[in-house]
This record gives structure tokens, C-alpha cells and sequence, in this order.
């Protein structure tokens, strides 16, 4: 099994490649700079590991909520890739990919994430440890509130808050947890590291879906996107498609 992933959702510009199990990834802080960085990563990622995009199963991407700029980069690369190598795509939530680094770093069962959508509001939602799985999987699903009404969160097991959102608005957000006190964990983004264990599983149970289905999720409307936007999204389909055909 070859796949790529590709996550470009917030400040982080994340890639990977699993192959056989085997991840290898380049995950950097680069807010405002995916359009440049994002393409030359996967390249160097992919010609270090000696395939080409023709060998692929099929590419992964962080399918937002997010940035809108960012989400459209990551969506835009992952459709000109795919379709320039015939493969499948599966969209992973942002928020379920934050998640899983959470239990994958720190092994926390139970935990709150927060992204800061800008307007004084986040997305949010929740997720858990199911058995005996290494997959964190959906309870809350995914919204965008303001901190205020961050629904509680019964405190039957410790449960910890993560994500930029929960940073910020720590003050608000440690009220919703039953008066109880919750761990924050620092500094949690979505790694392609992450993107890739929960995109295994998609692919393993075939739950993929063609290059021209990839979609964003934005949970918040925009009525336009500017044209500098439009030129930057068709550029990076063009980009993807041609690196695919190399």
C-alpha cells in the first residue's frame, strides 16, 4: 500500500508517504506559505523514497474545516495529483487528524479539539478511543460555535483539550468540563503522520472516492473566493497534474 498525504488545512504544511507501513513525513510551521512550499515538499518526499505519483494507491488530504485559503490549496493539489496518476482520494476532518497526534504523542483517550476560526468562534468537536483500537474515533461531531457554547463534556473519564481554539480561549472553554480541571496539550496540529493512520483505515474498508469528488469541508459559508484565490487554485491542479505525469 502506497499513499500520500497532503495537509494544508492551518498554519502547519504538512506531507506523507506510507508505504507498506512505513511513514515518512516533512511537517513544517509555515502559516501563508503552502502555496510555495507544499508541491516542492511532496517532490523531495517522493524522490527520496524512489516512486513516482503513478505508484500510488491513492492520496489523502486534510479535507478542513480550516483556513479557506489553506483547505483550497490542499484540495486543489491532492485532485491534479490523483487524476494525473488514476487513483482514488480520501478526505480526512482536520479536527480527527489533530486528534489522533493527541493519542498518538501523549496516548490521551478522550479529547476535546479546538481550532481558532477567526470571528471569535472555533471548530470544534470531540473524540475517543474505542477498545482496544489505535484509531481515536468521532463522538461530537464537528462544528463551529463560539467558545461560550462549546457543549459540556461529561467527566466520567479524564478528558483533555487540544488545538489552537482551546489555547486561546482556555479561560472560556475550562468551565464546559463539568467544573472540573482539563489538561491542555500545547502546540497540536495536523500532521501528515496522523492523516496517513486514519486514511489507512479508509482505504482498507474502500472508502475512497474518484479525484473529482474531493471537496472541502469549510462549516463556515464564503460567498466568493477573490481571484488571486482562483488563479492559486488552478495553478496548484495544474502543478499536481504535471508532477504526476513526470
Amino acid at each position: 500500500m502506497r499513499l500520500l498525504a497532503i495537509e494544508t488545512s492551518t498554519e502547519a504544511c504538512s506531507v506523507g508517504l506510507m508505504i507498506d507501513g512505513q511513514i515518512v513525513s516533512d511537517h513544517r510551521m509555515a502559516p501563508q506559505q503552502h502555496g510555495a512550499l507544499v508541491l516542492p515538499m511532496i517532490d523531495a518526499l517522493m524522490s527520496k523514497a524512489g516512486i513516482t505519483p503513478s505508484q500510488l494507491d491513492a492520496v489523502a488530504y486534510g479535507r478542513g474545516p480550516g483556513s479557506f485559503t489553506g483547505v483550497r490549496i490542499g484540495v486543489a493539489l491532492t485532485q491534479g495529483i490523483a487524476l494525473g496518476a488514476d487513483v482514488g482520494v480520501i478526505g480526512i476532518s482536520t479536527l480527527h487528524t489533530v486528534a489522533q497526534g493527541v493519542h498518538r504523542l501523549h496516548g490521551d483517550r478522550h479529547i476535546g479539539v479546538s481550532l481558532d476560526a477567526r470571528m471569535a468562534e472555533v471548530y470544534f468537536a470531540t473524540y475517543a478511543i474505542k477498545g482496544n483500537s489505535s484509531r481515536v474515533s468521532p463522538i461530537e461531531q464537528e462544528r463551529i460555535c463560539t467558545p461560550a457554547e462549546v457543549p459540556d463534556i461529561e467527566m466520567i473519564q479524564p478528558w483533555v483539550w487540544c488545538g489552537s481554539g482551546a489555547e486561546r480561549y482556555a479561560d472560556i472553554l475550562q468551565p464546559q468540563t463539568q467544573g472540573k480541571p482539563a489538561t491542555i496539550r500545547q502546540d497540536a496540529w495536523p500532521h501528515a503522520h496522523d492523516l496517513l493512520l486514519l486514511a489507512e483505515s479508509r482505504y482498507q474498508t474502500d472508502e475512497m472516492t474518484s479525484a473529482d469528488k474531493a471537496a472541502p469541508v469549510y462549516l463556515r459559508n464564503k460567498v466568493a473566493e477573490t481571484t488571486a484565490e482562483r488563479e492559486e487554485s488552478k495553478r496548484l491542479r495544474i502543478s499536481g497534474k504535471r508532477s504526476s505525469q513526470e
